[in-house]
C-alpha cells in the first residue's frame, strides 16, 4: 500500500518504520555522550537514519566529524585502522538504536590549526568542520573539510510537501546534501538499500509514495529502462553528479511530463555551486558575470572554478576547482569531461566523456560507458561497453558502432573495442564506472 506524501513529512521511511526528525534531533543513537565540546569524532555508517542523526546532533557540539564509508577503499579495514591511527582517535564504540548500528570513534580538538592537537577540550566551535571523503574513482579517496553552512548552501525550500528518494549513499556529497534538503524543509524521505536490485528500489520508492528523485546521469539512465515509469507520478527530478546530455534530459521531459527537472553542479571539494533548470545541457554563459544565488564562478585555464571559503578544498582566494573541463559556447557553458581523466590517444587528448555523449546519440544505443587502456604505441585505446536499445541485435550494433563514430569524429575519439553489455556497473557513488 502506498503511504502518501502528507503522512511522511518531518520525517523518513526506513524500511517498515517511519522515524520523524524531532525524534534523530533527541540524539536516539547517544552520540552525544561521553563526547565532550570541542572533540574530535570519526563515525562509521552507511545507513540513512545514522548518518542525518549525526548531522542533527553534533554540528556545534564537537570541532570535527569524519564521515567514514563501512569499507574504507582502497584498503578497506586496513586503511581504516591507519587512518584512525593517524587522526589519533581512541578504541571504537558501537551504537545502535532501533536495529541501526553506528561506530564511533573520539578524540582530543583538533584545535585551530590544521592537523595542530591539544590535550584538552576546547570550547565547542561556532561551526563543526565536517570531513567528507571523495569517491576515490580517480585514486585514493581525499578528505575534504565543510561546514553545514557550506554543505547545505543549495538546500531549497520546497513549494508543497514533497517526498524525496535517497539513491545516494548517506556519506557521499549528495547523500548528505540530500539528507539536509529534506531534514531543513521536513520533508519526508524514504531509503532503500543500495545493495538492492534497481528494480526493488524503484518499487520501494513508489509504494512510500516518492514524488521527488535525486541522482546521477547514470542512475537515469537505467531507470529509464524500466517499464511502467508513466505511473511514477514524479514532480520533482535532479541530476547531478557527472556531465547531463541533452538527450537524457529530453527523455526525462518526456516519460515524466510536468515534472521540474534540475541539474545540480557539485562536487565533494566545491560543495553544491548551483543548478539549472531550463531543460537545457550546460549552464547560461552569464551565470560567469551574474553569480548564481550570489556563488561566484571563474573559468581558469579552461577548468571551472567555483567561490567557497568553507571548503578546505578552497585555494587563498576562496575558489575551488572543480576539476570539470569546460568551454563557452554561445550563450552556454557545456562541459567537456574531467580534467583528471583526459587521455592521450594517438597524441590526441581526447575525454572518454565526450565519446560516450557521441555513442549515445546513436539510435541503438541507450547507455554507453568509455575507458582507456594503456598502449606502446598509441599511448592509450579506447574501450567502449554500449547497452543495446530493446530489440536490437547486440552483434549487428557491435559490427557497425566504429564506422558510425568515425564519420562524426576524430580517429582518436573511435574505439578500438566496442562491447555489447546488458547494463553500464557502477558502485554506490551512482556514477558509471570507468
Amino acid at each position: 500500500m502506498t503511504v502518501r506524501a502528507p503522512l511522511l513529512a518531518g520525517g523518513v521511511l526506513d524500511g517498515g518504520r517511519f522515524v520523524s526528525y524531532e525524534t534523530l534531533r533527541s540524539d536516539p543513537f547517544r552520540l552525544t555522550e561521553g563526547c565532550p565540546p570541542g572533540a574530535r569524532i570519526a563515525l562509521r555508517s552507511d545507513d540513512a537514519l545514522a548518518v542525518l542523526g549525526a548531522l542533527l546532533t553534533l554540528d556545534g557540539r564537537v570541532d570535527e566529524v569524519w564521515l567514514l564509508p563501512a569499507a574504507l577503499p582502497p584498503t578497506g579495514d586496513e586503511g581504516l585502522t591507519r587512518l584512525i591511527g593517524e587522526l589519533g582517535l581512541g578504541q571504537a564504540t558501537r551504537h545502535e538504536w532501533g536495529g541501526v548500528g553506528i561506530d564511533r570513534w573520539v578524540g582530543p580538538s583538533t584545535g585551530s590549526g590544521a592537523g595542530a592537537t591539544v590535550l584538552a577540550p576546547v570550547a565547542a566551535p561556532a561551526e563543526t568542520s565536517w570531513v567528507v571523503l571523495t569517491s576515490g574513482t580517480t585514486g585514493t579517496p581525499k578528505p575534504v573539510r565543510h561546514t553545514l553552512r557550506s554543505l547545505s548552501r543549495a538546500v531549497h525550500r520546497s513549494v508543497g510537501p514533497l517526498v524525496w528518494g535517497l539513491a545516494f549513499d548517506p556519506n557521499r556529497m549528495a547523500g548528505l546534501q540530500l539528507l539536509l534538503q529534506a531534514s531543513y524543509t521536513e520533508a519526508g524521505l524514504v531509503t532503500a538499500p543500495l545493495t538492492d536490485p534497481l528494480g526493488a528500489r524503484v518499487q520501494r520508492w513508489r509504494d512510500g509514495g516518492v514524488d521527488a528523485l535525486s541522482a546521477t546521469p547514470s542512475l537515469w539512465r537505467r531507470i529509464l529502462q524500466l517499464p511502467d515509469l508513466q505511473a511514477w507520478p514524479l514532480r520533482r527530478i535532479t541530476l547531478g553528479g557527472e556531465i547531463a546530455d541533452q538527450r537524457l534530459l529530453d527523455a526525462l521531459h518526456a516519460r515524466f511530463e510536468g515534472a521540474r527537472v534540475t541539474h545540480v553542479f557539485a562536487s565533494t571539494e566545491s560543495g553544491t555551486a548551483f543548478s539549472v533548470g531550463d531543460g537545457r545541457a550546460g549552464f547560461p554563459a552569464r551565470y560567469l558575470s551574474e553569480p548564481p544565488r550570489g556563488i561566484r564562478l571563474e573559468i581558469r585555464d579552461g577548468v571551472l572554478h567555483v567561490a567557497n571559503t568553507a571548503s578546505s578544498a578552497a585555494g587563498a582566494d576562496g575558489f575551488v576547482s572543480t576539476g570539470d573541463v569546460v568551454e563557452v559556447s554561445g550563450d552556454r557553458v557545456l562541459f567537456r569531461g574531467r580534467a583528471s581523466g583526459v587521455v592521450n590517444v594517438g597524441g590526441a587528448m581526447v575525454w572518454p566523456e565526450q565519446v560516450e555523449a557521441l555513442l549515445r546519440t546513436h539510435p541503438d544505443v541507450v547507455d554507453a560507458v568509455v575507458t582507456a587502456t594503456p598502449n606502446p604505441l598509441a599511448g592509450n585505446l579506447l574501450l567502449a561497453s554500449v547497452v543495446p536499445a530493446a530489440g536490437v541485435d547486440g552483434a549487428a550494433l557491435r559490427g557497425g558502432l566504429r564506422a558510425w563514430v568515425r564519420a562524426r569524429a576524430s580517429a582518436a575519439h573511435v574505439p578500438a573495442r566496442v562491447s555489447v553489455v546488458e547494463r553500464v556497473e557502477h558502485p554506490v557513488t551512482g556514477k558509471a564506472q570507468r
